[in-house]
């Protein structure tokens, strides 16, 4: 009997039919029905190891009278175990745990088990994370008040919040925790940069259409530069730059963010002036010409023209980032000292990048519409 309980227990366990249990193992459906209701308690070697095999476990642990998934046993300590899951060989479970979403066991933060998902995500290797307080290692500082909360009430909701990987690098995820016991409890984690990256896009195109004028592009800016923050993104400034060759004019905004006092700016000057005065501000214009995105060092002479913006001497990146579309760029600045993967950032700025260019494009037929009107003799403006 022992047999056909556990047979069919891991048989459920891994969401198999008889049917499918049979196409797997090549022992018969109908010879699967009858040990499962006890009928045939004896069976050849090798239907029995054809059975095990399919299942993912030992002939022993088949034929033996256990209570199915009671524990992991640990063939290699350096892996962990769970608590109160398992019934399958150790390396039959860490294939299907590693292909699920990132997930970790732990006891109030100390890491018990790990999946290879969330290793990969954190960019670790999983016996750097055991045995180690997740909270202290891969929690952003400014998320470790939220997640303890978490834990210490036992909630099973799902919530944000900033994890860091290995090299630094900050962004975003979703937590979704259940405990298995008393002391133990599962975290559920899944990278939501696309997502938030979305939320971005939306929030921009929504801020655009609500300006009516060039000038309340700052405000669209600003949005971006809290966005980016919320990713977890660490910068210096963001900045939109509108070229207008046209006109000989080219308008910028900045946003910096909370680290640098939340401020907002907007300047405008004459290109072709500007373009005579500052090198770095040709390498921008020929990039733009070739839709190309410019990364690079911030040298002397960006220095020296940044001293004539709103942003003045004390602003000093290290590195510098621009994206362009269609009527500028969208650009950022960078320190060294925080870590930022910089083809994601680019991914993120070319995405936003569109909106803003339609909603440049409208500001600009706008603009356009009020001059026209100012121009008519007798017009409404001037009556």
């Amino acid at each position: 009997m022992a047999l056909g309980k556990t047979l069919k227990a891991l048989r459920q366990k891994q969401s198999l039919n008889q049917k499918a249990l049979s196409a797997l193992s090549g022992v018969s459906q109908a010879t699967i029905s009858r040990i499962e209701t006890g009928r045939v308690r004896q069976l050849r070697s090798s239907a029995l190891k054809n059975l095990a095999d399919a299942l993912g476990v030992s002939v022993d642990f088949l034929m033996g009278d256990h209570e199915v998934f009671a524990h992991i046993p640990s063939t290699d300590s350096s892996l962990g175990s769970i608590p109160g899951v398992s019934g399958m060989r150790e390396d039959r479970f860490r294939q299907i745990a590693d292909a699920l979403d990132a997930f970790a066991v732990h006891e109030n933060g100390r890491v018990l088990y790990v999946n290879q998902t969330l290793a990969d995500l954190l960019g670790y290797r999983k016996e750097e994370l055991l045995g180690k307080n997740g909270i202290e290692l891969f929690a952003s500082q400014q998320s470790r008040p939220l997640i303890q909360r978490m834990i210490n009430s036992a909630a099973s909701d799902t919530y944000e919040a900033l994890f860091t990987r290995k090299d630094g690098s900050t962004f975003p995820v979703e937590i979704t925790g259940h405990n298995i016991n008393d002391n133990v409890r599962l975290a559920i984690i899944r990278d939501i940069v696309a997502r938030r990256c979305h939320q971005a896009v939306t929030r921009v195109q929504q801020a655009g259409l609500e300006a009516g004028s060039l000038p309340e592009l700052g405000k669209v800016v600003r949005i971006l530069g809290d966005e980016l923050e919320d990713m977890g993104l660490s910068f210096e400034s963001v900045s939109l730059r509108i070229i207008d060759e046209n006109k000989n004019l080219l308008t910028s905004f900045y946003a910096l963010p909370e680290t640098r006092g939340y401020r907002s700016f907007q300047d405008a000057v004459p290109l072709q002036e500007s373009l005579d005065q500052h090198a770095p501000l040709r390498g921008l214009i020929s990039h733009w010409h070739r839709s190309k995105v410019w990364e690079r060092e911030a040298d002397a002479a960006y220095a020296q023209m940044m001293d004539k913006t709103p942003l003045g001497p004390s602003y000093r990146p290290e590195l510098l980032l621009d994206v362009p579309f269609e009527q500028g760029s969208l650009g950022v600045g960078l320190s060294e000292q925080h870590a930022v993967r910089r083809e994601a950032l680019v991914d993120i700025l070319s995405d936003i990048a569109h909106p803003i260019s339609l909603v440049v494009k409208r500001l600009a037929q706008l603009q356009s519409l009020r001059d026209q009107l100012e121009q008519r003799p007798g017009n409404l403006v001037n009556a």
